[in-house]
């Protein structure tokens, strides 16, 4: 059997995921919607209003001007899509953050789907560095948490030179990097687990904390409406935003009635955007399980044609587009 060419598998690619993935990202974007999740998922803003939250928000983004690692210059190129913010795509309620894409070389390109910065409400105005990630599967073929550090620690070392300069580590930013789990197996929905540095002390104890709480990585997994674990709001919220079954209009009037959202134009074409995609994607599994279901009925009719003695062997392989060899194995098994 030949093996496909890279350019073969890319013309082949089904482009309405990527279509999806980039409106569930618009969505995710939205500063009230980022509010939530900021809510419960970090440990700064847990205890303060959704209404004061979107106001932590820093206002002048970062674009490009910060290096990965230490001795590394970042890319900025002039037909770069990360290179700046567009005045012409840029929503009043969209994140336009920090720089989302980081290259090293040799070491290949890391896309952030959501990345900005945020001022906790306390009197010490603490910078957070954030990016939320939207995950379809629970197990695309790696564990979801050891990307999730990766990311982390990408964020950390990107501060080098910008966040802080030379040896003074000790004004590194904490980051966090929260990932929206879509479709999760039973036991996983509903939940939302944090995952961060700890202290342990193995011989005695030193009487002074030090700082080392710099990067956490939060993963939401949410769930089906028949999940044993029903959630909390957070998760009753993305439920809603990325469900399958719900048209767009029944999600804008939970989002109004439950969550007192009211969706903006850039929200409300994402949801429409999203939901006539998922309704392509069914149709065309169903229209191609149609045509699965008839070609497997005319094998199967073949085959008994065969057997009854009807039909020779070989015209039978000619039918089906087949090989003799191929047909006689189906006869067998």
């Amino acid at each position: 059997m030949q093996q496909k060419t890279h350019i073969a598998n890319v013309l082949e690619r089904n482009n309405y995921k990527d279509r999806y993935d980039t409106q569930a990202k618009q969505i995710l974007s939205d500063k009230t919607i980022l509010s939530w999740i900021l809510k419960y998922t970090t440990s700064e803003f847990k205890d303060y209003p959704i209404e004061l939250i979107k106001t932590c928000f820093e206002g002048e983004p970062e674009v490009g001007t910060h290096r990965v690692f230490p001795n590394l210059v970042p890319d900025i190129s002039e037909d770069s899509e990360s290179s700046g913010p567009n005045p012409d795509n840029t929503f009043p309620e969209a994140i336009t953050g920090l720089d989302t894409v980081n290259k090293v070389p040799g070491e290949g390109e890391v896309t952030y789907d959501v990345r900005f910065t945020v001022l906790t409400p306390a009197a010490e105005r603490i910078k957070l560095i954030i990016n939320v990630e939207s995950q379809k599967k629970f197990n695309p073929g790696y564990d979801i948490v050891t990307r999730g550090i990766f990311y982390c620690t990408r964020m950390v070392a990107a501060q080098k030179e910008t966040e802080f300069k030379g040896s003074d580590y000790d004004s590194i930013k904490k980051v966090y990097s929260i990932w929206i789990s879509m479709e999760n197996p039973q036991y996983a929905q509903h939940t939302i687990t944090s995952y961060r540095m700890s202290e342990h002390p193995l011989y005695g104890v030193l009487p002074k904390k030090k700082r080392y709480d710099l990067l956490e990585l939060v993963l939401v997994c949410l769930g089906t409406s028949d999940a044993e674990n029903k959630g909390n709001e957070l998760h009753g919220l993305l439920d809603t935003l990325f469900s399958q079954e719900l048209s767009p209009l029944e999600k804008e009037n939970i989002l109004y009635n439950d969550y007192h959202i009211e969706t903006t134009v850039e929200m409300e074409g994402g949801l429409r955007e999203m939901c006539n995609l998922s309704d392509l994607i069914e149709e065309r599994g169903i229209e191609k399980g149609i045509k699965q279901g008839i070609e497997q009925g005319k094998l199967t009719t073949l085959i008994a044609l065969v057997q009854d003695g009807l039909l020779s062997i070989e015209e039978a392989a000619k039918r089906a587009g087949m090989t003799v060899g191929d047909m006689q194995k189906l006869i067998t098994d």
